[in-house]
């Protein structure tokens, strides 16, 4: 198990001293103005917001989802067994699946948002990828409808009466024949589109030796008919929600089949076969925290800088932003073998919570006010990493920061501003009563900061037999389930730090790339990644946080790296009214179906423009490794 943190190894000593240091009420006396921290909202409600609804969300998989498979002809037996496993699944809250439903729909029958019949989102893991046939497109990277997709949502009755009077007229139209199921069910049948998204390095994974079972999620988007309010994903989770008191409904449940190609070996000679993937979720997995679509579906905007729009801010201040990491998790070996960890039997693991999550929350606190940082934890670490968290924000800033804490963010005047906080002076020191000190909690709320913890279902199959534990199926979840909450949201990796040589916000870059008079109008950009490895002596927080200060305050050093550390494909963000397939390093868009003026800007990886790339004028994305990838990439190195 890796060594944690001199600070995290702190932690639990530290937080006592920093809980004993906070009064119940104190003030702050700055110039004309006192800030009375006696009026502080909870941390639940003012910094930290623990997705209580997507742990729901898991438990209800787990408890009442499953999949199979069926081979298409009768009494073959293939060679090797695909496993399948239910994954996320979710109300679809993208605006572009709404905008697509809207103009797709000649008739109308929408009626302004309101009776968008109900979209949805569900990704299904396949086991063996190598046993899998299908083609890449001119792209060289995505899937998409490779064979016809089915899906229903179901609603099961406790009498056949009752489920004949529930909207008469759709008829009973279950997509599984060889199956008993209840006369008593109605099935509404869906329009389905399948995705997937394969990076270059992953098609190695169907010959790569060591990756034999490996397998990969597979999304399902599902759309029901407009025009039937009972078909609508608010009405539908009010039924769902009522069935504990009711004495007709029973349940609700979705439903998908795709049908995938396989190559089978049998008898030393390879047989192409078809094989369908059933999966059910009960309606409680899918559930969002807000299902009610049509507060959006009304609001799109008609084109890219119609400020009119909830999703086209009027200025970089007001523009809603988030920057999302994950799914974050701490591996162990058990019996000699890597596996996820146990928290029961590590009782001072720090769980999901980041190695680079201090250094990065250092950046967003000066570049990003008014903002949310979104990370993913897979379920079998998320209440421990609730608890460190909740640990670190009640801790003074200067035990967590010890060199830069009190000196960047000592002053909670400056703090409020809600200004651009360069890396290269120190702010002017208050003097506080003797014994208080600014707590992590404290500076995330003068500058409008909130953490959201998401937890996501991830089965033993996905962390054990996927690359990056269901990172691509995450990615997906993210954009379906929260696009409709911000206007921008970028995805990096966790142990990366976003940083900049000028004077501008990470709003006003974003702001400007998506939606000033200059903007590209393209529907989402790619990050540069610029490699530099931390070497095993400068691991303590105050080192890292040297690093980038270093490189963002040396123009020759940034020069360098800039131009001989971009080593491998950055990330990304986009604007949320134009995100179709979010990936990890992929912004997918449907220009028809995107605001007026919006273009899928995307280039092949081997291309490089400053239209679809973010240049390093514009801020950079550094990547603070645990292994060298070129020699002179990495922090305090002498190259030039």
């Amino acid at each position: 198990m890796r060594k944690r943190k001199n600070i995290v190894k702190y932690w639990r000593f530290l937080i006592f001293l920093a809980i004993a240091q906070i009064p119940s009420v104190f003030y702050l006396f700055l110039q004309e103005e006192s800030l009375e921290y006696s009026s502080l909202p909870s941390i639940e409600e003012s910094v930290f917001y623990f997705d209580e609804t997507a742990m729901e969300n898991v438990l209800a998989t787990f408890a009442g989802a499953y999949s199979w498979t069926q081979i298409k002809e009768p009494g073959y037996a293939p060679a090797n067994t695909f496993e399948t496993e239910p994954l996320h699944a979710t109300v679809d809250r993208r605006p572009l699946t709404a905008s697509r439903q809207i103009k797709l729909d000649k008739n109308g029958t929408h009626e302004n948002g309101q009776l968008l019949g109900c979209a949805l989102s569900a990704s299904t893991f396949v086991s063996h990828l190598e046993n899998l046939k299908f083609e890449i497109n001119k792209k060289g990277f995505d899937v998409k409808n490779m064979r016809p997709v089915s899906c229903d949502v179901c609603f099961q009755f406790s009498n056949q009466e009752d489920m004949a009077a529930f909207i008469p007229g759709i008829k009973h139209n279950p997509i599984v024949k060889n199956k008993i199921l209840s006369a008593s069910t109605k099935c509404v049948r869906g329009k389905g589109t399948l995705n997937a998204k394969f990076a270059g390095w992953q098609k190695a994974l169907r010959v790569k030796e060591g990756f034999v079972g490996y397998g990969y999620p597979w999304i399902v988007d599902c759309t029901l008919p407009n025009g039937v309010l009972a078909l609508t994903c608010r009405e539908i989770s009010k039924l769902n929600d009522k069935i504990s008191s009711s004495d007709a409904l029973q349940k609700i449940y979705l439903q998908t089949k795709i049908t995938l190609d396989s190559m089978f070996n049998e008898t030393e000679t390879n047989i192409e076969k078809s094989f369908d993937v059933f999966t059910s979720w009960p309606w409680a997995a899918l559930q969002s925290h807000d299902d009610d679509r049509s507060r959006f579906a009304s609001q799109l905007p008609q084109s890219w800088n119609d400020t009119s729009s909830m999703f086209v801010p009027s200025s970089a201040k007001k523009l809603k932003m988030a920057h999302v990491i994950g799914p974050v998790y701490k591996l162990g070996k058990f019996e000699g073998k890597m596996s996820l960890q146990s928290m029961d039997h590590n009782p001072d693991s720090d769980g999901g919570v980041h190695f680079r999550f201090l250094a990065d929350l250092f950046h967003l606190i000066r570049n990003a006010p008014n903002s949310v940082h979104i990370t993913a934890v897979v379920d079998g670490q998320a209440q421990r990493t609730r608890e460190v968290l909740v640990d670190l924000l009640n801790t003074s800033i200067d035990l967590i920061y010890p060199k830069y804490g009190e000196a960047m963010f000592g002053d909670p005047a400056m703090l409020q501003k809600r200004e651009y906080i360069p890396f290269y002076t120190t702010t002017k020191l208050l003097s506080l009563p003797e014994g208080q000190k600014l707590t992590l909690r404290d500076v995330l709320r003068l500058r409008g900061i909130k953490i959201h913890l998401v937890p996501l279902i991830t089965p033993p199959s996905l962390m054990e037999q996927t690359v990056c534990a269901g990172q691509y199926s995450f990615t997906s979840f993210l954009a379906t389930r929260f696009s409709a909450d911000y206007q921008v949201m970028m995805y990096v990796d966790g142990d990366t730090a976003l940083v900049e040589n000028h004077s501008l916000t990470l709003q006003e870059v974003m702001y400007n790339r998506f939606f000033s008079e200059n903007s590209n109008k393209c529907a989402g950009h790619r990050l540069q990644l610029i490699e530099q490895y931390v070497r095993p002596e400068d691991e303590t927080i105050d080192r890292v946080l040297q690093c980038t200060k270093k490189l963002m305050n040396d123009p020759k050093r940034w020069k360098y790296v800039t131009e001989n550390c971009n080593l491998r494909e950055g990330h990304i963000s986009a604007r949320t009214d134009s995100i179709d397939l979010f990936s990890v390093h992929h912004p997918d868009t449907q220009e028809e179906f995107a605001p007026a003026g919006v273009e899928d800007c995307m280039v092949q990886d081997d291309v490089y423009g400053t239209k679809y790339h973010l240049t390093a004028d514009e801020g950079i994305q550094v990547h603070l490794r645990r292994g060298e990838r070129k020699e002179g990439c990495s922090c305090f190195s002498e190259t030039t």
